[in-house]
């Protein structure tokens, strides 16, 4: 009897936890006008104006990163993000153009990003820029990781998945054919 009244108290407590787990993400996203997964601008937005400095010096903003940037910004607490790193770094490795056309953002310290701008540096533009910085705040970043395919000063395709921005690219570069 016992176990039976302990089972029924789990199941209740399991479903307000599910609750408020979706109660978490409605809020996160801004409510209900935006989509639950989204973590930047959706597709067709115009990115925001922004003036950031690179790891390197050198002034960065959208019209420096080319006419189809690739951006990325990564979290040095964020473990999805460590865990599509290498996938980002692969991929920026193998696209045509070098690191001039890719931007990383990391937000955090410059001693919390060490790990990740270790990694990024050789293939991307690196940002290191405190949480809601000039650049997550042009793009609408409010979840990590978040990329974005950009053309023309908008966004073409954002995701918190690599893969459907590592798609989207390909399918739009030369083929080397």
């Amino acid at each position: 009897m016992l176990a039976a009244v302990n089972l029924l108290f789990t199941f209740g407590v399991i479903r307000r936890l599910r609750e408020h787990t979706a109660e978490l993400a409605k809020l996160r996203s801004g409510g209900a006008g935006r989509d639950d997964s989204a973590v930047s601008l959706p597709a067709g937005s115009r990115i925001g104006d922004f003036l950031a400095e690179s790891v390197d010096g050198h002034p960065v903003t959208l019209d420096s990163l080319g006419s189809r940037p690739l951006v990325g910004f990564f979290s040095p607490s964020c473990s999805p993000c460590k865990e599509r790193l290498p996938g980002f770094v692969a991929h920026a490795a193998s696209r045509p153009g070098g690191r001039d056309g890719i931007l990383a953002v990391i937000a955090g310290s410059p001693d919390e990003a060490a790990a990740l701008l270790e990694q990024l540096r050789p293939v991307a533009t690196v940002v290191v820029e405190p949480d809601r910085g000039p650049v997550q705040q042009a793009f609408a970043v409010d979840g990590f990781p978040a990329f974005v395919l950009a053309e023309g000063g908008r966004v073409q395709v954002s995701d918190f998945e690599l893969a459907s921005i590592t798609d989207a690219d390909a399918a739009a570069l030369p083929s080397a054919r």
